[in-house]
C-alpha cells in the first residue's frame, strides 16, 4: 500500500510537494464513507483507497504522475543504464538555481507488513543521497543512509548491505546493488515497486493494454473482463486474440502485405457483437477488429479492465492520468466505487487519478481528504493541496459547485476570447 509520495525540483514542481494517502481525522456527511473509503492499517494509521487530483490545464497535475514514473524508471533501469538519469530527470526550469540543485524523490509504502520510507536525490545523473528507513515496530529506524559515496548501514536491520558500499557507483542506487547480491529486503522492495504499482500516463495506456491482453490467457479473468465490458453497456459478447497467417488473407491481398504477414504472423483483437433481424431478434454475431472498428472509449475501457480486475483481486496501487478522457462520467464513477467498496476491494487496492470530471467531486462519493488540487503560483511553481486543508468546508457543501465557482482555486482564469474576433 502507498502511504505518500514526495517530489521536489522536477518539471513544474520546485518546492517539496507531497501526495499523502493518510486518512485525515475528519467526519463525512455519510458515515459510510469513513469506513468504506478508508483502510485501517493499525490503531495509528489509516489510508485512503482512492484520491482524485484536479487543476487547470498546465497546473502540473500530470507532472506528479510523471515524477512517480521517473522515480520507478530510475530504480528499474539505472543498474543497466548508467546514463538514464540524464535523460529522465528534468529539474525545475523557471529560476536560476534549480538547475544546479538535486531533484528529490521519496515513497512511503507498506510492504510485507512493514512501513518503509525510501528515496534518493539526483543531480546531473549522479546519486547525491539515498536512504531507506523502516518501521518494523512502533518507531522508525534507519536501514541505510547515503551521502555521495559514503554509505552508513544499520547491520542489525539491513545486514544484506554489509561490504557492498564499494560496489556502488555514483550513477546507481545502493538498493539495486543489494538486490543484485540477493538481499531479501531490497528484493522485496524493488519487486513491490515493479509489481504493485501500475501507472497510465496521459492518453497512452499501452502498458495497461499489454497487461489486459496477457491476463486474457487466463480464461477466468477473460470472462470477468467480458462481464465488466457488458456491465459497462458496451454490448461485446466475446473477445479473442487471433493470430493471422497468410492463409487467412483474401486472394487479392498485395504481395508485400502477404509477405509481411507470412513472416510476422501478427495477432489481432477481435470482438463479437450480436446481429439482429428486422424484428430486433438476435440471429447471430459479427466479429470486429477492435483496434480499427471499435470506439476509442471502448478500447480505453478494455485496456483498463484487466489491470483494474487484477489490482482489485491482488491489491496494489494504480495511478491514472487523464482518467476521464474518452469515458462517460457514469463509467468513471463506477470505477471509483469499485475501489472504495469493501465488497469489491477486499485486498486494499488503491486508485489515484488525475481528472477534470467534476461529476466525481461528490460529497457522497469522496471524502474531503480524497480530493487534491494543483495550482501554479506567480513563479510558475506547482502547488499541491487537499480539500481537507480548507477550514470551514461544511459536509453538506457542494464540492463540485464550489470548485467550479473558484472557491478552492485550481481553475483557469479565462480572459475575453471574443476579443480575438473584434
Amino acid at each position: 500500500m502507498i502511504v505518500e509520495f514526495s517530489v521536489q525540483n522536477f518539471r513544474s514542481i520546485r518546492d517539496l510537494q507531497t501526495l499523502s494517502l493518510i486518512a485525515a481525522s475528519i467526519k463525512s456527511r455519510k458515515n459510510k464513507l469513513d469506513t468504506e473509503n478508508v483502510i485501517e492499517v493499525s490503531e495509528r494509521l489509516s489510508l485512503l483507497k482512492s484520491a482524485a487530483i484536479y487543476g487547470a490545464n498546465g497546473s502540473g497535475k500530470s507532472n506528479l504522475i510523471k515524477a512517480l514514473i521517473t522515480m520507478l524508471v530510475f530504480i528499474d533501469r539505472s543498474f543497466q543504464d548508467d546514463s538514464i538519469g540524464n535523460r529522465i530527470i528534468e529539474p525545475f526550469a523557471f529560476d536560476l538555481d534549480s538547475s544546479n540543485t538535486s531533484s528529490f524523490f521519496q515513497l512511503v509504502f507498506i510492504c510485507n507488513n512493514v512501513k518503509y520510507r525510501y528515496g534518493f536525490e539526483i543531480f546531473k545523473n549522479q546519486v547525491k543521497s539515498e536512504w531507506l528507513f523502516g518501521t518494523p515496530k512502533k518507531k522508525e529506524v534507519y536501514y541505510f543512509t547515503r551521502e555521495g559515496s559514503t554509505i552508513q548501514i544499520n547491520e542489525g536491520k539491513f545486514s544484506e548491505g554489509k561490504d557492498l558500499s564499494d560496489k556502488t557507483s555514483a550513477t546507481n542506487l545502493f538498493l539495486n546493488i543489494c538486490k543484485a547480491f540477493n538481499g531479501s529486503i531490497s528484493k522485496s522492495i524493488v519487486d513491490f515497486f515493479r509489481m504493485n504499482i501500475g501507472i497510465s500516463a496521459g492518453i497512452n495506456d499501452a502498458g495497461f493494454r499489454e497487461t489486459t491482453i496477457d491476463l486474457m490467457k487466463n480464461e477466468q479473468i477473460k470472462q470477468k473482463i467480458i462481464w465488466l465490458l457488458n456491465e459497462a453497456d458496451f454490448g461485446i459478447k466475446k473477445i479473442e486474440n487471433k493470430q493471422i497467417s497468410a492463409n487467412d488473407l483474401p486472394h487479392n491481398t498485395p504481395s508485400e502485405l502477404r509477405r509481411k504477414v507470412s513472416e510476422e504472423e501478427p495477432e489481432f483483437l477481435l470482438s463479437s457483437r450480436p446481429v439482429f433481424d428486422e424484428q430486433g431478434k438476435e440471429i447471430g454475431t459479427r466479429q470486429l477488429l477492435m483496434d480499427s472498428q471499435e470506439s476509442d472509449g471502448t478500447l480505453k475501457f478494455f485496456n483498463y479492465s484487466g489491470t483494474i480486475i487484477e489490482t482489485l483481486q491482488n491489491g496494489g496501487a494504480l495511478f491514472i492520468d487523464e482518467f476521464d478522457a474518452r469515458l462517460h462520467p457514469a463509467l468513471t464513477r463506477k470505477l471509483v466505487k469499485l475501489f472504495n467498496s469493501s465488497s469489491t476491494n477486499k485486498n486494499n487496492a488503491q486508485l489515484v487519478f488525475v481528472t477534470h470530471d467534476t461529476n466525481l467531486l461528490d460529497r457522497d462519493l469522496l471524502r474531503r481528504d480524497q480530493i487534491y488540487f494543483t495550482e501554479k503560483n506567480k513563479k510558475s511553481e506547482t502547488i499541491l493541496y487537499s480539500l481537507a486543508d480548507f477550514k470551514g468546508v461544511r459536509n453538506d457543501s457542494s464540492f463540485e459547485k464550489d470548485y467550479i465557482m473558484g472557491k478552492y482555486g485550481a481553475v483557469p482564469f479565462c480572459g475575453n476570447f471574443e476579443n480575438i474576433f473584434e
